[in-house]
């Protein structure tokens, strides 16, 4: 059992880890096109109708994601606590908790023995 909660937790890791740096990256490459849309932009328009234009389109496309997060309802997973069926409780988390409360008390013993 604390195999497979350690597989998970692993794998967990990785996709918190991989989605960060894909999100740190996209951000990044998101500055630079629009460092070089304002260039061009500015060149061509001037820099009031640059700063005008490339608001517009963050607005429209923070808009259009608001509009879209609204219209998503609740899905299949996203339950409330008062949705969930009462179900008995399971059998395999007893032997979990008990060494949680074990690491918890060895833990504050072993505090108040550095303290004291």
């Amino acid at each position: 059992m604390l195999r497979s909660l350690k597989d998970a937790s692993a794998r967990v890791g990785r996709r918190a880890a991989l989605g960060t740096c894909a999100s740190l990256s996209i951000l990044v490459g998101l500055g630079f096109l629009t460092t070089a849309l304002w260039i061009y932009l500015s060149q061509v328009l001037g820099t009031l109708h640059a700063a005008g234009l490339i608001g517009l389109i963050y607005l429209g496309i923070g808009l259009i994601l608001l509009g879209v997060l609204s219209a998503s309802g609740k899905t299949q997973g996203e339950r409330t606590i008062a949705e969930t069926p009462q179900t008995e409780p399971n059998a395999a988390a007893a032997p979990l908790v008990e060494a949680f409360l074990y690491g918890l008390k060895a833990g504050s013993q072993a505090s108040r023995a550095r303290t004291g």
